[in-house]
């Protein structure tokens, strides 16, 4: 096993969320023959999958006219699926529509979810990384010791331009 590498992978994950409160309408400036959609509604998301991978590796950065190597955590593979995704309206007027619509849309629909979950799931991620990044440089004696290495073991961060 490799004390330098965090591998997390989690299959069959399920999100729900219910009764929901929603209102959908044209952008500025509205008159009395726009439509207004209002109600709730619920989403179920399955078969949802992650996989990360967290590397510690190696870079160097100039310390007092010194270059000094340090410890960083960089994320090294990053993936997220799902399998179905089920969004009902209610309460609306219109459910039989707008639930019909949905149907001819959902693998769109699913593709967007999808999409954005990856988005913000990097993004709060990158944010994590960033912020065990600072306190990894300001001490990271910490880092190696629990992970029961030394500088020479972690392998040169390559940044590809």
């Amino acid at each position: 096993m490799d004390p330098t590498v965090l591998f997390l992978d989690i299959k069959n994950l399920t999100l729900r969320l219910d009764d929901f409160g929603f209102r959908v309408e044209k952008g500025k400036p509205l008159t009395i023959f726009d439509p207004v959609f209002e109600g709730c509604g619920s989403i179920t998301v399955s078969n949802v999958s992650i996989t990360l991978k967290v590397e510690v590796k190696k870079e160097r950065v100039f310390r007092s006219g010194l270059e000094t190597p340090i410890p960083v955590l960089q994320l090294a593979k990053f993936e997220v699926g799902l399998e179905k995704l089920k969004l009902e309206f209610m309460e609306t007027g219109a459910d039989w529509i707008l639930n019909a619509v949905l149907k001819g849309f959902s693998h769109k629909i699913t593709e967007i979810v999808q999409d954005n979950l990856k988005e913000q799931i990097v993004k709060q991620v990158h944010i994590l990384l960033e912020q065990m990044n600072s306190f990894i440089d300001s001490n990271p004696d910490l880092l190696m010791n629990a992970l029961g290495i030394t500088m020479a073991d972690i392998e040169e961060s390559i940044v590809s331009v």
